[in-house]
């Protein structure tokens, strides 16, 4: 008897032993910054490139809206605040084409706020230095020209994107 009950208590404490190494091992591996990591790669994934690899839409019309090169443009949706500003614009264009409300469309106003509360922000994360002259033809641009980019941005293809 007492040896059946030291094989099951070893056997428990063997199993015990284990499942703690593996719970160690997997809470030392995922870390929040890994998930967060994970998480904002698997986004800008479905921004820059498609499941085949290729530039999707949602990139070439920012190439298209800007003078920026592409590097640039990849470090600007890599960019946390750009991100988060991205992902509203693109989730307005989903709501837009699913709804066909208008309600859902940004107005020339909010793109005209977004740009000028946010070039420095976004400019500076980047470490991409512009001059003023150059930040304020940005703004111009954006007040003269804005019925066309909000056609141009509710025009773009998002594709598979789904919220």
């Amino acid at each position: 008897m007492k040896k059946v009950i030291t094989v099951i208590l070893s056997l428990l404490l063997s199993l015990s032993i284990i499942l703690e190494i593996g719970y160690v091992s997997l809470s030392n591996a995922i870390t929040e910054n890994e998930v967060k990591e994970s998480i904002k790669k698997t986004l800008l994934t479905g921004f820059i490139y498609d499941k085949n690899g290729n530039k999707t839409e949602i990139f070439n019309t920012i190439l298209r809206l800007t003078t920026l090169d592409e590097d640039t443009v990849v470090k600007i949706m890599n960019n946390e605040t750009a991100n988060n500003i991205l992902t509203d614009i693109v989730n307005s264009i989903y709501d837009y084409n699913l709804t066909g409300e208008e309600k859902y469309k940004y107005t020339s106003k909010q793109i005209i706020d977004i740009v000028e509360n946010n070039i420095d922000k976004v400019l500076s994360e980047i470490n991409y230095n512009i001059s003023e002259e150059d930040r304020q033809s940005v703004i111009n641009y954006t007040k003269n020209h804005t019925d066309y980019i909000i056609d141009t941005i509710y025009k773009t293809d998002i594709g598979d994107y789904q919220k």
